[in-house]
């Protein structure tokens, strides 16, 4: 379903650098590209335990697999549905590209959060921010680590971050203030930008939490250390409305 971006969205977006769009998927869609994307995940996993951690991938706690819409034509398909062509339009202008897609599984009862962090901070581009759409493949919750946001950090700029064992952090988790959790159905999603500072708790239920991460740029968008162009990408949007 297209979901409706009205006002109150983009005022959102303005003042705390996130909103929700909730159903954009049915229940039913979602077991559908699970279906797809589980292949990927455990074919990742099984070579994370077998070859150890592959940067902030770990194979007994959170995978992350990348670059899926680019190996699969069905995953393709989905990232370039009307319903993203509308979002990504809405927030960045007419013409857009896929930027970044990689799904994120947490494992279950595993007791580590995956720390604060703008996703800007793993490559720097200009213009910033571009849009991160965080959607929930199965049910996200405070029980199995679903996301956090902290309002409004977007308009702070890009922040330091350091390197850490399980990834990059500008904001400590054992701060006073830690943001307002983020539960979201399966089918809804968390639209933010890669300034908006954002975590994820520990998975301390006995399912996987599943998420897929869709990125998107406006066309033209450049790497800010080499100042070249990023090309190469999924294009989206043309004038407002899917290429021909």
């Amino acid at each position: 379903m297209v979901p409706t971006i009205g006002e109150s969205q983009h005022r959102q977006m303005e003042t705390d650098g996130y909103t929700i769009f909730e159903d954009v998927f049915t229940a039913a869609e979602m077991i559908e590209l699970d279906q797809v994307l589980e292949g990927f995940f455990e074919r990742h996993r099984q070579e994370l335990l077998a070859e150890g951690d592959q940067g902030i991938s770990r194979g007994d706690e959170i995978v992350f697999t990348h670059d899926l819409a680019e190996m699969d034509e069905r995953i393709r398909a989905f990232v370039t549905r009307d319903e993203f062509v509308s979002l990504s339009t809405a927030f960045l202008g007419p013409d857009t590209d896929l930027y970044w897609n990689q799904t994120v599984y947490k494992l279950p009862e595993v007791e580590r959060l995956f720390p604060w962090h703008q996703d800007d901070a793993y490559t720097r581009v200009d213009p910033s921010p571009y849009l991160t759409l965080w959607l929930a493949i199965g049910d996200a919750t405070e029980e199995n680590g679903c996301i956090s946001v902290m309002p409004g950090s977007h308009r702070r700029g890009f922040v330091e971050h350091r390197k850490t064992p399980i990834g990059l952090v500008c904001h400590d988790s054992d701060d006073p203030e830690q943001g307002k959790t983020v539960p979201l159905k399966a089918g809804s999603l968390a639209a933010f930008w890669s300034l908006t500072m954002h975590k994820s708790g520990p998975n301390r239920s006995k399912g996987v939490r599943k998420a897929y991460v869709i990125q998107f740029m406006p066309t033209g968008m450049r790497d800010l250390e080499s100042g070249e162009a990023i090309e190469g990408k999924i294009p989206i949007a043309r004038t407002g409305a899917a290429p021909r």
